[in-house]
């Protein structure tokens, strides 16, 4: 069976020896099972609860569990078991039968990955010599988890190509077009098996934008530069960072309204011997264009980095975010007075299920992080995080432990894997903790805390996940009372630890970020969410706000079982 394959089905096929069918309790194996291990071993190598519910093992659909086999390409097996307190009894036919036909069969279906369909929504805004693309994901993926290409191509009114080009996003800016021109633009999903039929736009016509897009560029690029300077102490104030841009009146007033908070981060990271330099904004993927409501707006992919110096060490802080910045014009010069995520104001929502971008979370209303005992680390009285000595590391159990410095790695590898949600924070961390560091995945209804999936498939060929995947509190909720994660200090993180944040104003956890390092004063850290790389000081340095701070941080060490 391809490693590719979408499991549908997976049953137990046991023929009893001795007395007739019975209810069993399945629970996967951490470990394989092989010498020298013994009877009063198998405990120690299972998870706390079954991986499904008691029930005659025909009515047992396991198929989760094998996909996530193939996934992590590793089988410890199954064990299966009388419910506790039970009287029954009952005996099966082993592997070892004479009788071919009577022994143990795992019997799988599946529906081998096939092309994907077809591209939805696909919609072309008109732009200053080029266009901006957008359109949902197909309804059907193939079955293929990983690998979803698009191909875009630009045609003119004649039928000839104007251009093309590949993406692993449902977005693309065309740049290098005709002005006054009419375009359609058609989009294919393609993976290795094979390529979707094409979606079509309706036609678009490029167009100018009053006084010419460099403008509009130039206003942008000085108006991240002034505020990297804020940050780095280049320009000790706003009004300082506006005296030296020649286009600074036309942010001015977004320069005045985030001054503020720039200032607070830089001052509480001095108190603390850390301090930004060589900070860069470079834009790219640029388009300027009309909205319908006739604003002007410039569209581009930012990329910001800079050093965090700490005692002589030096962290990366770096972010990578596809942005939407809007203009407005008092008669004259034109005015920066928005910016906005992009893919956010882009993203347009059907009644199909594959269009849904928002977050598999319970609804704030149903959680309360103070239902749930948690252990933060100390933060002094101004939100950063106070120095402490080292103290004993927990004691991992056997066949608990997750594979730390692999989760880590793949965090680090794989920290511009595509997002999936607008807030992608939790599941790039279920995603590292289970295919970097083999995680396994817990059974149960996918609203419920004691479930950690993403195998499941609902509407034929949709990939579901449990609340717990994807929602931080859930995640939090499931890591503390079903596989009794513990908490470390700052000072005993290690690579593949989890840290979790509350905000002053929220109910609950919501961001999660994987640790790579520790450097004994300060953790690094990559996420989904802000900057990708960062650091814990600057993480919280980042956020921190008079009416809204970040008031508590955890950090857990994620284990298999409880």
């Amino acid at each position: 069976m391809p490693a590719s394959a979408r499991i549908t089905k997976a049953k137990l096929e046991l023929t009893p020896v001795r007395g007739p069918e019975r209810p069993l309790e399945v629970y996967e194996l951490l470990e394989p099972w092989t010498a020298p291990h013994k009877g009063e071993d198998l405990p120690g190598l299972l998870d706390e609860a079954p991986f499904a519910d008691a029930a005659r093992p025909a009515d047992q659909d396991l198929a989760p569990v094998v996909q996530s086999w193939l996934e992590q390409d590793s089988a410890e097996g199954l064990t299966l078991q009388l419910p506790k307190g039970s009287k029954d009894s009952v005996v099966y036919h082993s592997g070892l039968a004479k009788d071919a036909a009577q022994r143990p069969q795992l019997v799988i279906d599946y529906v081998p990955a096939a092309a994907p369909g077809r591209p939805q929504d696909v919609r072309a805004t008109s732009g200053h010599g080029g266009l901006l693309t957008t359109w949902n994901p197909p309804q059907d993926n193939g079955s293929a988890g990983e690998g979803l290409e698009y191909t875009v191509a630009v045609q003119k009114d004649n039928g000839t190509e104007a251009a093309r080009l590949t993406t692993a996003v449902p977005y693309a800016v065309i740049s290098g077009l005709t002005d006054q021109s009419t375009y359609r633009v058609s989009v294919h999903a393609r993976t290795a098996h094979g390529t979707s039929p094409a979606a079509t736009s309706e036609p678009v016509s490029t167009a100018s934008v009053p006084g010419g897009a460099a403008v509009y560029r130039e206003i942008v690029q000085q108006y991240l530069n002034a505020r990297a300077g804020l940050l780095t102490d280049r320009y000790p104030t706003a009004a300082a960072a506006l005296a030296v841009s020649s286009r600074g009146a036309s942010f001015a007033d977004l320069m005045n309204a985030q001054a503020p908070g720039l200032l607070e981060s830089r001052e509480l990271l001095a108190r603390h011997g850390r301090t930004y330099s060589d900070a860069t904004a470079q834009l790219s993927d640029v388009l300027v264009g009309v909205d319908t409501d006739g604003a002007v707006f410039l569209r581009a992919s930012v990329t910001e980095s800079a050093s965090l110096n700490l005692g002589g060490t030096t962290e990366s802080d770096e972010g990578h975010s596809e942005q939407r910045f809007t203009f407005s014009s008092n008669g004259g010069a034109p005015i920066l007075h928005l910016e906005a995520d992009a893919p956010a104001a882009e993203t347009v929502l059907t009644e199909t299920p594959s269009a849904w971008t928002g977050l598999d979370v319970a609804p704030p209303q149903e959680l309360d992080a103070d239902q749930v005992p948690d252990e933060p680390i100390d933060l002094g009285s101004d939100g950063f995080p106070v120095d402490e000595a080292a103290g004993p590391a927990p004691v991992a159990l056997r066949a608990a432990a997750v594979a730390g410095s692999g989760t880590a790695r793949w965090a680090t590898k794989n920290i511009g894997t595509k997002w999936e949600y607008q807030q992608d924070c939790t599941n790039f961390v279920s995603k590292a903790l289970y295919y970097g560091g083999k995680m396994k995945t817990r059974s149960g209804g996918r609203k419920h805390d004691r479930a950690w999936w993403q195998q499941y498939y609902l509407f034929g060929s949709i990939k579901n996940k449990s609340y717990t995947w994807s929602g931080a509190e859930n995640f939090r909720r499931h890591m503390t009372k079903y596989r009794k994660a513990p908490s470390v200090s700052k000072k005993n993180a290690r690579p593949g630890d989890i840290v979790m944040f509350k905000w002053k104003k929220e109910k609950v956890y919501n961001h999660a970020a994987v640790v790579v390092g520790n450097s004994g004063r300060d953790l690094q850290l990559r996420q989904h969410g802000g900057t990708s790389k960062t650091t814990l000081s600057a993480a919280i340095a980042r956020y921190k706000r008079k009416s809204n701070y970040i008031e508590r941080v955890i950090i857990l060490r994620p284990r298999s079982r409880g």
